[in-house]
């Protein structure tokens, strides 16, 4: 199983993009990995360190995709780019899934341009899963890759986001919900509306509506929104997290004796609950409805977060998550237009 890593675009540099694909291949004997990028900072990262190179290529290239380049520009403007090249390499075969923290709008373009997107998709959709309350996965479809929605597209979505937990999870009847402001069956705006009665009637296991305050619940084990919902939600969650966490931080901090002792006594707790709430735990974010498996890893990655991505990938590649995506997308042929 070959992974191409994109070793630009992260804010911790290509260091840490190395050091994760390195991580990833002491953790899984099959799996061989594609590093592409500048090849100076690959080579200074790679220098002393022990790794099987039988299991490790490097794809040079000049350039590199940014967060200020426009994503639509960039697969003509910048084709000599690490983002771009590796993109190719999963269009082409020669890798079977592709990991990166670059430009989500201009992955998301190479995606529905260079991957191109199974058959009764038209644009892929950007979901991740985030661990609920009770310890259990909850897939979120869309994360911010689609706006603006249909309601046959969010069907689209509650499909794949249901193969996805089947081929992942083992979950063999994900109960879908649709994210709404309020759980009712009237409640939403126009596009919710015909959304709620065309998933009610879609055969899936529809549980009906959830609120922004049940994402966490695990009440539903996959979320299905439009990308401004979905990415407004997200953001919440992790910036309350966030917040939360500074806000004990700093009481810790100021409490005096007792408020220190507390801690020490409670720090393996905090350490689980850090865990829980972080970037580094998801194994990045997955488009769903590509004809390649293409993994969007956060902004601000670490070598961990990219061992964990890239593991993600080869798990989504070796489980056939494309094909049962693009066989359960025949069945829904009629509803999805």
């Amino acid at each position: 199983m070959k992974i191409a890593i994109d070793c630009h675009g992260a804010d911790l540099g290509v260091g840490a993009a190395v050091s994760g694909a390195l991580a990833a291949l002491a953790a899984s004997d099959d799996l061989n990995v594609i590093l592409v990028g500048k090849r100076a900072p690959i080579d200074e990262a790679l220098a002393g360190a022990a790794y099987d190179a039988s299991r490790l290529t490097v794809v040079e290239c000049s350039d590199e995709v940014t967060n200020s380049d426009h994503p639509s520009l960039v697969y003509r403007t910048k084709k000599d780019s690490s983002m771009v090249k590796a993109m190719r390499l999963v269009a082409d075969g020669e890798a079977d899934a592709l990991v990166s923290a670059g430009n989500t709008g201009a992955l998301l373009v190479g995606v529905n341009i260079v991957v191109h997107c199974v058959e009764g998709v038209k644009r892929a959709t950007m979901a991740s899963v985030v661990t609920s309350l009770a310890g259990t996965p909850t897939l979120i479809a869309d994360m911010g890759a689609n706006v603006d929605c249909t309601e046959q597209r969010l069907l689209s979505f509650a499909i794949m986001g249901s193969v996805y937990m089947r081929k992942m999870f083992g979950i063999a009847s994900p109960k879908v919900a649709l994210l709404n402001n309020g759980v009712e069956a009237e409640k939403g705006n126009k596009l919710n509306l015909a959304a709620h009665a065309l998933l009610k009637d879609s055969g899936l296991n529809f549980v009906g509506n959830i609120e922004p305050t049940e994402l966490m619940s695990g009440a539903a084990d996959v979320i299905v929104t439009d990308g401004f919902a979905g990415n407004m939600a997200i953001k919440s969650y992790e910036g309350m997290a966030k917040a939360m966490l500074s806000v004990i931080k700093s009481g810790i901090m100021s409490g005096g004796v007792k408020a220190k002792l507390g801690y020490l006594l409670l720090k393996d707790v905090f350490r689980q609950v850090k865990h829980k709430f972080s970037a580094d735990e998801v194994g990045g974010a997955v488009f769903l409805g590509a004809k390649g498996v293409v993994v969007k890893t956060h902004g601000s990655s670490t070598a961990d977060s990219y061992c964990k991505s890239v593991l993600n990938a080869q798990k989504l590649a070796q489980n056939g998550i494309v094909t049962a995506i693009e066989e359960d997308l025949k069945r829904y042929e009629g509803e999805l237009g």
